[in-house]
């Protein structure tokens, strides 16, 4: 994605109002973007839902909302360029398939394409690595005593990349590791669900 002049892309939004009355591009197939499209119905004076295909990774209700909304879909299109000096004017759209450009004005553009998950200088620790992930047992150990990892770089099986999963993994690699410190601690430290509800005060 180039830019012109001195042009810039919002890569979140801290305050929508700044966005009051603006022809807003929304780039991305995910819930980020599609949540985005909802959160600015209110706000922007048009939207356009840019995505390189026609298939999405949002939650299927956001997806039937923005369907359903005055959002302008403009599948199988990426952004090549945008335009503006000082300020966002228009980008240019390449359509994936044909590779025909065309010019969508706008005043905003809200990257919402994800991150890049990168390993970066771990990759020389000696960790056992597969498909740019770590690879880790049981315990959320890898290959290296006492060198744990959790969430979207740990690859196990059954593993599935959610939020929610990622924190319970660094919760319990936590309390692994404490045992691994202090063999005399409990794995277990106890928490509001292992409460006797039954005995008397």
């Amino acid at each position: 994605m180039r830019r012109s002049g001195s042009a810039r892309a919002f890569y979140g939004v801290r305050d929508k109002s700044a966005l009051a009355g603006k022809k807003v591009a929304i780039i991305g197939g995910g819930d980020s973007a599609f949540d985005w499209c909802l959160n600015l119905l209110d706000t922007a004076s048009e939207i356009s839902l840019v995505h390189r295909r026609d298939g999405f990774r949002a939650h299927e209700d956001s997806i039937e909302k923005v369907k359903a909304s005055s959002v302008a879909m403009r599948l199988w299109y990426v952004v090549k360029e945008i335009h503006g000096d000082g300020k966002i004017e228009a980008v240019t759209l390449e359509n994936t398939q044909t590779k025909e450009t065309e010019r969508l004005d706008c005043d905003a553009v809200i990257v919402n394409i994800g991150f890049k998950s990168s390993l970066g200088p771990l990759k020389d620790w000696g960790l056992e690595i597969e498909k740019n992930q770590i690879l880790v047992n049981d315990q959320y150990e890898t290959n290296l005593p006492g060198v744990f990892a959790v969430g979207d770089v740990a690859a196990f099986p059954g593993k599935l990349k959610l939020i929610a999963t990622g924190v319970g993994e660094a919760v319990s690699a936590v309390c692994f590791a404490k045992t691994r410190l202090d063999p005399s601690a409990k794995l277990f430290p106890g928490h509001s669900s292992e409460l006797d509800l039954g005995s008397k005060a």
